[in-house]
């Protein structure tokens, strides 16, 4: 059912003035030029440690996440130790598998972001002592003999003499250029195999890259090795793929929790509009595995990092989406955290991917029985999943299940907007369309299989809002 109703744009200018938005947010857009909105997961952690360096999913495990969820995107955890096995040697093999996560996403009508995952630097280094970390291979791993011991948490490790020696090994291209050249074919090699399947969005440089003895000069290692190894990584992508877009995050000690980035505006080499994504990550260091409990008042995190962000964003010129974010299931108020971090990211970002889909992880939306844990309520949600010209405002408020959307006029955009809608979960009752286009300008049609609604404007109107609610609920 629906209506037209002009007073939606007081429901705007009173909803933008409690969020205010970038100046100049930017989007992932499709074949079609419409912005994506994207929530989705990673999938998965189980893929860091296993022998084939794959996640322990199978085909049903993605298709649940666009049936059941409504999620669009799967960062999919890849390894440069199961890609490069050996120098100039890449896994095909291993490559044939990744290829076949990606077809299962296809299936499930779910894009793709290909992640070179890296936790203290890899498994092994050089000499062939377990460092007990993933993503990059042994024989990169030069320590220089530098001394390790295994400490609890896992992220104490970074801060070991031979893993700090490691990473600035990688980071000084002057001294081992051998070692970024490597990866930068490693990630031409992988953008060569998915450069023309159509699930795949793009690419993820390095997931969380440390800066080694630069830790403590976070603008030093963001404008300098940080910056230089971006762009070798960028022009080696371009060299093969000229379309897909190219992630690129923060490093992880600061930015995380709200801190800033130094990162400068990249360039990106290929013909047309650049498709750069800045893809930092959200946690909380106050919400962490010790079971604390969130309070929004106390922590603070989502007020800084929003902030702070909102600046980057400008200054970037680049679509903003979080990489990752989450919990476990023994921080008290979860669904609270997660809740206040989704609407956060309506109002500021492009979209996000929750960590981690996997069987009984601690952050994991399923037990060990695949069963549903509580929490995954607060991450599914209303949200426009393709937004027919340019956004202006996204916001869903969850208590009252109302999502208000409002985009602008964009020439050459074709195609609906296309909004997920979890009747089945949150609106049994059925929903509610309200618009702010005239009588009889516009269209819609329901897809009760993919709980999609999807949205054609009047073209003639420079402003869309619309309006999602329970039937029968007052606009």
């Amino acid at each position: 059912m629906s209506r037209t109703l002009a007073c939606l744009a007081g429901v705007l200018a009173l909803a933008v003035a409690c969020h205010p938005r970038p100046e100049a947010p930017r989007y992932i857009t499709d074949e079609q030029g419409r912005a994506l909105i994207l929530h989705g997961m990673n999938a998965s952690n189980s893929a860091k440690f296993r022998a084939d360096r794959l996640p322990a999913l199978a085909r049903e495990d993605f298709a649940r996440l666009s049936r059941d969820w409504g999620f669009n995107l799967v960062r999919l955890v890849l390894s440069w130790d199961a890609l490069e096995p050996e120098p100039g040697v890449y896994g095909e093999a291993w490559l044939d598998q990744v290829a076949q996560r990606v077809d299962w996403c296809a299936e499930a009508g779910i894009w793709v972001v290909l992640d070179m995952h890296q936790d203290v630097y890899g498994p092994y280094d050089s000499d062939g002592r377990w460092i007990g970390g993933n993503g990059h291979p042994a024989w990169a791993f030069l320590s220089d003999g530098e001394p390790f011991t295994r400490r609890e948490p896992w992220f104490y490790n970074y801060f070991e003499p031979a893993v700090v020696r490691a990473f600035d090994n990688f980071w000084d291209h002057a001294k081992h250029p051998e070692l970024q050249d490597h990866y930068a074919g490693a990630l031409r090699r992988l953008a060569e195999r998915f450069r023309d399947h159509p699930a795949v969005l793009g690419y993820d440089v390095m997931n969380e890259p440390w800066a080694g003895s630069l830790t403590n000069d976070p603008e030093a290692f963001d404008t300098g090795p940080y910056a230089d190894f971006l762009r070798r990584m960028i022009a080696a992508i371009r060299s093969v793929d000229p379309d897909k877009w190219i992630f690129y995050e923060t490093r992880p000690v600061g930015p995380n929790d709200g801190a800033a980035s130094y990162i400068p505006v990249l360039d990106d080499p290929r013909d047309g509009e650049d498709r750069l994504v800045f893809f930092p990550h959200f946690y909380s260091l106050l919400v962490g595995d010790d079971g604390s409990v969130y309070n929004a008042e106390r922590d603070g995190s989502h007020e800084r990092w929003r902030e702070q962000r909102k600046q980057e964003i400008d200054a970037q010129r680049a679509p903003l989406l979080i990489g990752e974010f989450g919990a476990t299931v023994n921080t008290g108020n979860l669904e609270g955290y997660l809740r206040d971090t989704v609407e956060m990211a309506d109002h500021l970002t492009s979209g996000w991917a929750a960590w981690v889909y996997d069987l009984d992880h601690g952050f994991s939306p399923i037990d060990r029985d695949g069963n549903e844990r509580p929490h995954v309520n607060a991450l599914v949600r209303a949200y426009p999943q393709r937004i027919a010209g340019q956004p202006e405002y996204v916001d869903y408020e969850a208590d009252r299940r109302v999502l208000v959307v409002s985009f602008l006029e964009k020439p050459g955009v074709t195609g609906p907007t296309e909004i997920y809608v979890p009747e089945r979960r949150f609106f049994p009752e059925g929903f509610q369309l309200y618009t702010s286009d005239p009588a009889r300008s516009w269209r819609s049609e329901w897809d009760p299989e993919r709980e999609v609604l999807s949205y054609w404007a009047d073209p003639r109107q420079a402003r869309h809002v619309l309006s999602v609610r329970p039937a029968g609920a007052a606009p």
